[in-house]
């Protein structure tokens, strides 16, 4: 598949609280997907796999910031954080920078260079902005929040309803899915967040769609 700016780029971050100047990133996932959301997986990854994921590492220090929302329900990937497989967030920065410039071009307007996409991903933007400037620095100030069109079809289509669990994700995610984890592992997370953009395309954006409204 050619590189192209329209491609979308998918990031979901777990850290160790929501502020970006206090907290960590202790988990990082990424999936390039074309504009029709078809996965674009990294160079020698699986298929099945379809993009990077890795554990961050944190120090003693970094570690402490967590949140209790995080030691209760993110406990093993805090401890994950710390062991010896987590890579430092440079190096995270340098492979996530490296796929997207396998996979797409970054035309000179910043406004024109692919979006970074996901649910609530302003969120994973201000920490990108914080933590990996140079992966910031190479997609658009603007973005593509999923949860948007949640929160419009939530009021405007009732009725249409995604829920996020291993057989809907399967159903609609449009590329192979292994799903290793569960909610709040952040490829996982990345894997659910195409499926329910994909739910939204079939339903609210298809022309049969346009034409019944």
């Amino acid at each position: 598949m050619r590189r192209r700016a329209e491609n979308l780029i998918w990031i979901d971050l777990e850290f160790t609280n929501l502020d970006p100047t206090q907290g960590f990133i202790m988990q990082a996932a990424m999936i390039v997907t074309s504009p029709d959301l078809e996965p674009i997986p990294p160079p020698g990854i699986p298929e099945d796999v379809g993009g990077l994921l890795y554990d961050v590492h944190l120090t003693a220090a970094q570690a402490a910031t967590a949140s209790d929302w995080v030691r209760t329900n993110q406990a093993e990937q805090l401890r994950r954080s710390q062991g010896e497989d987590a890579l430092p967030v440079v190096k995270v920065e340098d492979l996530f920078t490296g796929y997207l410039l396998a996979t797409c071009e970054v035309p000179e307007a910043k406004r024109d260079r692919p979006l970074l996409s996901g649910n609530s991903v302003h969120g994973d933007n201000a920490f990108i902005a914080h933590h990996m400037p140079r992966l910031d620095a190479l997609t658009s100030f603007r973005l593509l929040d999923v949860t948007t069109i949640k929160e419009l079809a939530r009021r405007w289509a009732p009725d249409l309803e995604f829920r996020k669990n291993d057989e809907t994700i399967r159903q609609w995610y449009p590329g192979k899915t292994g799903l290793q984890g569960e909610a709040h592992d952040a490829l996982y997370d990345i894997k659910a967040s195409i499926a329910e953009l994909a739910f939204y395309r079939k339903h609210l954006f298809s022309q049969a769609a346009l034409r019944r409204g």
